[in-house]
This record gives C-alpha cells, structure tokens and sequence, in this order.
C-alpha cells in the first residue's frame, strides 16, 4: 500500500500542472458483503445497501517528454461511507428453541480507497475501465441482529478484540461514457482485506471483510 502511495505521489509530483485534467464528483454503489474466517465458518453473505464516496480524479495530457499511456491512466482519491458485515450461524450445535440460530453485524465504516484506473477506449467517448485498488478505513458502529423464539433483537457491539482499522486491496471492471465535460460510469470492484477484524490470538479466528460492489458513477471536469 505504501509502495502504490508513493507511486502515485511521485507520479502527480513529476507532471506538469497545465497538462493537468482534474476532475472532481460522486459515486454511489451496492452489492455482497462476508467475512472470511480462518478456520473456516458457516455463513452468508449480507446485503452492503451503501457505498458511497466523494471522489477527485487526477490525469495527465500530453506531457512533454512522456511516453503517451499517462493520458489513459487516472488516479482517484475517494472519500467514502458503507455499510457492511455478515451473517453467520450463532450456534451450530444449539438445540434449545431459545438459541439464535442466525446472529448479522452490520458495520458503518468511513474509507478512503486510492485507485489507480486505465481507460482504454473502446469507440468514441466510450471507455473500457480496469482499477486496481488500496484502500482504508475506519469503523464508526456496529450492531448485531439475531432472532431467538421468534422474537427479533437488536444490540450494538464492540468487543475488546474487535479492531476499528482495516486495509486492503481489490480491483474492478467497468464502462464509462464521457459527455462533454462529464463522465459517467458504472463498475463492479471486488475488496479484500490484508488485515483480521478481530484480534486473532484472543478470538482464535483470522477473519478478512470481502465486498463485491456495482456503483454508478458521475465526474466532472473542473480544470483543463
């Protein structure tokens, strides 16, 4: 992550501020989430119903003494809030009709992805988008849901060896069509952590958030 931070600073560093196409604008986006848990626990994936994010966008054109692709490559630095968790079975060995038998944490999380993004174009003003992805964030709350006896309950938590910080890596697919001095796009991104959300030597379990998202997004040209 700090290898690609320190590309991407070197990068902006190096270009020249009049080649500069500088975009700004948001994007908004759903999907899958789950945890994956090492040894192994059965779940389900849980409906992530918002991803959203501020977005700035950063590209070069037609620096002097450059090989050319820099006027197909974008970086992003996006300021976002989702929601995320997963579902899992409480207690699989339970048989008292008062134990749960599906508990879903729902998390509230602040990120802050950098993107690195290739746009190919395909025909005209329609692109091709491939991005790879480092990315941050932060917990703000958690609650969990379970159902015992019928009766749906509703709690927050946040355990001694829950962690508030995650990081981690992802790519993405998608199509973007540019309209005068905007951009509209619509991708999918895949994320995984490369940091446990629980401490694994008290909760015994390595456990890496995964998200699958499609978003929509709009960009505007502000300089150039």
């Amino acid at each position: 992550m700090k290898t690609f931070i320190l590309l991407a600073g070197a990068w902006l560093a190096g270009s020249a501020a009049a080649h500069a196409e500088i975009s700004v604008g948001a994007r908004y986006g759903a999907g899958l989430s789950l945890v994956y848990f090492t040894p192994y626990q059965s779940q389900a994936a849980l409906l992530a119903p918002v991803n959203a994010a501020l977005a700035f966008r950063y590209c070069d054109e037609d620096v002097p003494g450059a090989y050319g692709f820099e006027r197909y490559m974008n970086i992003l630095v996006e300021f976002g809030y989702a929601e995320r968790g997963y579902k899992m079975q409480a207690n699989p060995i339970a048989t008292s009709d008062t134990a749960a038998d599906m508990v879903t944490r729902k998390s509230r999380v602040l990120e802050l992805p950098f993107v690195m993004q290739a746009r190919i174009p395909v025909y005209r003003n329609f692109n091709f988008l491939l991005s790879g992805i480092v990315y941050g964030a932060y917990y703000l709350s958690n609650t969990q849901t379970y159902e015992v006896g019928g009766i749906v309950k509703t709690s927050t938590f946040r355990y001694n060896h829950f962690r508030g910080f995650e990081y981690g890596v992802g790519g993405g697919l998608g199509f973007s069509l540019s309209v005068g001095r905007n951009d509209f796009a619509l991708d999918a991104r895949y994320t995984a952590s490369m940091s446990s959300l629980y401490n694994p030597s008290i909760d015994l379990y390595e456990s890496m958030p995964m998200q699958l998202i499609i978003s929509f997004s709009v960009m505007h040209k502000i300089g150039k």
